[in-house]
């Protein structure tokens, strides 16, 4: 890759709702803002990464392949989890590993649970907001954010 796709990894303030969830690694690629494995955490998103199947799994309904730009919905609005796969539409760049650690394209990924991000790069500061709109919020991504949010 060219230095113009790719850029050395920097640290931004992460907030979710306007709440400070600490500062965070990131890096560009491909014009897209990417995250560590941990960033998500911080959101609770509850990555969880398969090495033997090359997965991302996150908030326990969205699967990344580490290894190719596909993305599958895992479940639905009464199963989340690994009992039926639906394809998403294609990460805009592939997943990488960086230092060891994963970074997956963040608005690309949140934009599947219908999250919005605004990345202020002079301001230092990633804000995630959940959504709110009840007549824009499907039955399974209303399942995922239960899942994230831990059913409250």
């Amino acid at each position: 890759m060219t230095s113009a796709q790719t850029t050395a990894s920097n640290q931004t303030k992460l907030l979710l709702d306007g709440r400070d969830l600490g500062t965070v690694s990131y890096t560009l690629s491909g014009g897209q803002l990417m995250l560590p494995l941990t960033a998500f955490a911080s959101l609770g998103w509850k990555p969880l990464l398969d090495p033997y199947n090359k997965v991302v799994d996150l908030a326990g309904c969205v699967r990344v392949k580490t290894t190719s730009r596909e993305a599958y919905l895992i479940g639905g609005p009464n199963v989340i989890g690994v009992k039926t796969v639906g394809v998403l539409q294609p990460l805009p760049v592939a997943a990488q590993l960086r230092q060891g650690s994963y970074y997956l394209p963040a608005k690309a990924l949140a934009s599947y649970l219908q999250y919005t991000v605004v990345f202020d790069k002079a301001g230092g500061q990633l804000r995630f907001t959940t959504p709110i709109d009840p007549a824009k919020i499907t039955p399974t991504t209303e399942a995922c954010l239960r899942n994230i949010t831990g059913g409250s």
